[in-house]
């Protein structure tokens, strides 16, 4: 009986730590599902279209990941506090078109650094709006939008802005082996974002809120405060998204990101964030965005027809946030059971 047991120990020691990892990766595919998607449309895609597989097919994908995944970590900050911005195509054409204008008269650390201050100080006008002025976020900031948006064209007088500056070309679209700069910069951001909403006292109050504002304000937190700060976090990282964009097209105009603020929202949403507030997924955002360059590319490299795209895409996002919720509903009932 020793000897038996001596045989079958180390056998056991040896199962107990490949069934803990399995269990893990299991316990994490099955909360962030949308990974398992984006991977089998990858390889399904680039099995019928091998091109799809390329280093300029993969680059492509991830510039357009980065565009939206950085204007989408502002975005999730806002959206679990139970705040909205709409704002977000005015904020970058202003904030790229500053950068347009003044390169050929500064370096470019100041330019960056202008678009993000201004990107902070349009967030703060929605900020005073929304909490001060107490018009919903979802008006205050679809009027900013048309706002900003024709500031920028009378600003450029409805012209477009030549970026010169060869070295911020190369800053803003170079890239580490296929991994491109905005690419990496939001992987930077995605974490800070993380940290902020769930290791600092900020981000515990912007998670009260989006559960219960009046309960967040009996407990003493500073609500006010508080909205206008993430406001000017989110009016950054529109800005931040503006600059690569500018960079990439090597220009800026008053249209360059309409409609985007819709890609950055259902990134968002997609991701496993509650448009109701109160929890905010940054994993899941980074996913969700690079969930929908994946498909944009998929359907444009099969021929589809734009019409149909529309289409695809809806549905997409429809049975996304259909699974998350049975999902997350199904949680509930798990734990009040």
């Amino acid at each position: 009986m020793t000897t038996t047991s001596a045989i079958t120990e180390p056998e056991t020691t040896r199962t107990a730590p490949t069934s803990s990892v399995t269990s893990t990766i299991l316990s994490f595919l099955s909360h962030q599902y949308l990974v398992v998607v984006v991977a089998v449309a990858f390889i399904v895609v680039g099995l019928i279209k091998p091109s799809f597989f390329g280093a300029g097919n993969i680059q492509n994908i991830l510039f357009e990941t980065a565009f939206v995944g950085i204007a989408a970590c502002g975005m999730v900050l806002l959206i679990t506090a139970g705040l909205l911005d709409l704002s977000v195509a005015g904020v970058i054409a202003v904030s790229a078109i500053a950068v347009g204008t003044v390169l050929p008269y500064t370096n470019i650390g100041m330019a960056i650094l202008l678009a993000v201050v201004i990107g902070a100080i349009l967030g703060l006008v929605n900020g005073l709006l929304v909490t001060y002025v107490k018009i919903a976020p979802f008006i205050a900031t679809l009027g900013t939008l048309y706002l900003f948006l024709g500031a920028s064209f009378i600003w450029t007088g409805g012209k477009v802005v030549t970026v010169t500056s060869s070295n911020f070309r190369a800053l803003t679209t170079d890239s580490i082996g296929f991994l491109p700069y905005p690419f990496l910069t939001l992987i930077v951001l995605a974490v800070l974002t993380y940290s902020l909403l769930y290791r600092t006292s900020f981000g515990r109050t912007l998670r009260a809120m989006g559960s219960n504002q009046r309960a967040a304000e009996l407990a003493g937190m500073r609500v006010n405060q508080s909205k206008v700060v993430v406001f000017m976090v989110a009016g950054a990282c529109f800005a931040l998204a503006g600059v690569f964009m500018a960079g990439r097209l090597s220009s800026a105009e008053a249209n360059m990101a309409t409609g985007i603020e819709m890609g950055v929202i259902a990134a968002v949403v997609v991701g496993g964030t509650s448009l109701r507030g109160g929890r905010g997924t940054v994993f899941g955002t980074v996913i969700g965005a690079m969930l929908f360059a994946v498909l944009s590319k998929s359907l444009n490299m099969l021929g589809v027809s734009s019409y149909w795209q529309y289409i695809v895409t809806g549905a997409v996002l429809v049975i996304a946030v259909a699974v998350g919720a049975r999902r997350r509903s199904a949680a509930e009932v798990r734990g009040a059971g």
